[in-house]
């Protein structure tokens, strides 16, 4: 009997042992299981997040071809007018930004004075060009000042004319006077700004001087001819200067 019960009792334990090595087997199986779809979850998600970033990295090339088209090429107007060699904003309409007004008690800007050296909107197309004989006797002259408040703010003056029709233009010239004992100096830029509409303008090239300055003779008259090969019927010329800047003809060929 008792030989029965020790039988007994040993294959209980060996039950035991299998069970429990099922279950260990069980679970091993069950971790792998989870932890191989929590992998493949995870390359998943990386593939999409790689899949989407393509997509972004096409879409922004897509985007940013779009906005580099969207620019349009500058191309001039086969049915523009040919100047012949002529001057073609002799006698023309313009205007030009905001001049000076000097104080006779401090020599600053003060509001309250009439413009310094003023324009009347003929001095400058009125086809005569001032020479080196006649440049402190000819009443030819109209002036900028760059500390006009205006001018300060935007960092130049302007002069801004309107040819009547549209032209093929090869050079924009604008007489000056340099003399610097009285601060009077010449522009040492020029950009030039075009448009066919007066609404719409593009740069035509600037005229950059400031090397070359303070080598021009003082005491004189000096034609800044700035070479272009445009068609345009409105021209607005910015003028960034030191001091003074005399203008005494505009001439467009």
């Amino acid at each position: 009997m008792k030989k029965l019960s020790l039988l007994l009792a040993l294959l209980l334990v060996v039950s035991c042992f299998v069970l429990a090595s099922c279950g260990e087997e069980e679970e091993s199986s069950v971790t792998e299981t989870s932890s191989t779809a929590t992998s493949s979850e995870a390359a998943s998600k990386e593939e999409s997040k790689a899949e989407s970033s393509v997509v972004e990295v096409e879409s922004s090339e897509e985007e940013s071809s779009v906005e580099e088209s969207s620019e349009p090429e500058y191309v001039k107007n086969p049915d523009a007018l040919p100047t012949e060699g002529n001057n073609v904003a002799a006698g023309k309409t313009y205007e030009i930004s905001e001049q000076f007004r000097m104080s006779t008690e401090t020599w600053g800007y003060d509001e309250t004075f009439p413009p310094s050296y003023p324009d009347d909107n003929y001095e400058l197309t009125d086809g005569y060009v001032p020479t080196n004989e006649d440049a402190y006797s000819a009443a030819c002259w109209m002036a900028l000042h760059q500390q006009t408040p205006a001018q300060t703010e935007r960092g130049y003056g302007f002069i801004k004319i309107d040819l009547g029709e549209i032209y093929e233009i090869s050079t924009i010239a604008l007489t000056t006077l340099k003399d610097t004992e009285t601060g009077i100096t010449c522009p040492y830029k020029l950009e030039y700004m075009i448009s066919e509409d007066g609404e719409n303008w593009i740069s035509a090239g600037t005229l950059d001087i400031t090397s070359e300055l303070d080598g021009l003779a003082d005491k004189s008259v000096h034609v800044l001819t700035g070479e272009v090969d445009v068609t345009a019927r409105y021209i607005e010329v910015r003028v960034t200067s030191y001091g003074w800047a005399f203008m005494g003809e505009l001439e467009v060929k």
